[in-house]
C-alpha cells in the first residue's frame, strides 16, 4: 500500500489472536483441571479386607477382588438390610497394583449400590485367595483422565501459542519501516494533481516548456 504525502494513516485493525489464544489457555486449564479430578475419583484405592465379613463402601457399586486370579469367585454379598446384591463374574481381565500388591477384579454387583455397609462372604477351599472389596471402580476411566489430562493441555497450549506467534509475525511485518527508494513510494512531481486529492476551481498548472526542435541533419543550415 503507498502512502501519499498528506493522506491521515489508517488507523489499524485490531487482530483477534490474541483473544484467541487466551481463550485456548482458559479452555485447557478447564479441562485439565476437570480430568485432574476424574484422576482423582478414579484412582484405585486398596481395597477393604472381607475377613470380618462387613465392609463399608463410601461410594456407590461394589467391586470383589482376589490376591490370586480365580476362576469363579465363591463370594455372597448383602446389603444392610439382609438383601441379596446380586454379583455377576468379571469377564475381562482387570489388575490394580497398591504398594506393591496386585489384586485382581473377580466380581461386581450387577447394578450400582449406594454407599453403606454390606455383608460379604466368600468360602474358597481350592484357592488360598485372599479377598477384598471396594466401590466400583474401573481403571478404563483412570487411564482415559490422565490422557484426557495431558492432550488437553497440548492441544489448547499448542494453539493459543500458534495464535500468539501468529500475531507477532503479522505485527512485526505490520511495523516494518519502508525501505527507501522503494517502488511507488515516490510523490508525484509539485504542482501536479495527486491521486485521492480533488483539483480545486481555478488550480492552474504550469505549462509545459516550448517545443523547441533541434537542428535536422538532412536540410542544409544557414550560415
Amino acid at each position: 500500500m503507498t502512502m501519499q504525502p498528506g493522506l491521515p494513516m489508517p488507523a489499524p485493525k485490531k487482530s483477534v489472536l490474541p483473544m484467541l489464544a487466551i481463550a485456548c489457555f482458559v479452555i485447557g486449564a478447564v479441562l485439565v483441571g476437570f480430568f485432574v479430578w476424574r484422576i482423582v475419583v478414579t484412582a484405585p484405592h486398596t481395597p477393604q479386607p472381607i475377613e470380618s465379613g462387613r465392609v463399608e463402601l463410601k461410594e456407590e457399586g461394589l467391586t470383589i477382588y482376589s490376591s490370586v486370579p480365580v476362576l469363579t469367585p465363591p463370594c455372597k454379598a448383602q446389603d444392610a438390610d439382609g438383601n441379596d446384591v446380586p454379583l455377576k463374574r468379571e469377564t475381562g481381565s482387570e489388575t490394580i497394583t497398591i504398594n506393591g500388591n496386585s489384586w485382581y477384579v473377580v466380581a461386581r454387583s450387577e447394578h450400582p449400590v449406594p454407599a453403606g455397609v454390606y455383608s460379604i462372604s466368600c468360602t474358597d477351599d481350592e484357592t488360598s485367595a485372599t479377598y477384598a472389596a471396594g466401590p466400583k471402580s474401573s481403571i478404563v476411566a483412570f487411564v482415559l483422565s490422565i490422557l484426557g489430562a495431558i492432550f488437553s493441555f497440548l492441544i489448547f497450549a499448542g494453539l493459543g501459542i500458534v495464535f500468539l506467534i501468529i500475531w507477532a509475525v503479522r505485527k512485526s511485518r505490520r511495523n516494518r519501516p519502508t525501505q527507501p527508494g522503494a517502488p511507488g513510494n515516490y510523490p508525484p512531481p509539485s504542482g501536479y494533481p495527486q491521486p485521492g486529492y480533488p483539483q480545486q476551481p481555478n488550480q492552474h498548472f504550469p505549462p509545459p516548456p516550448p517545443y523547441n526542435p533541434g537542428p535536422n541533419p538532412d536540410r542544409s543550415q544557414d550560415r
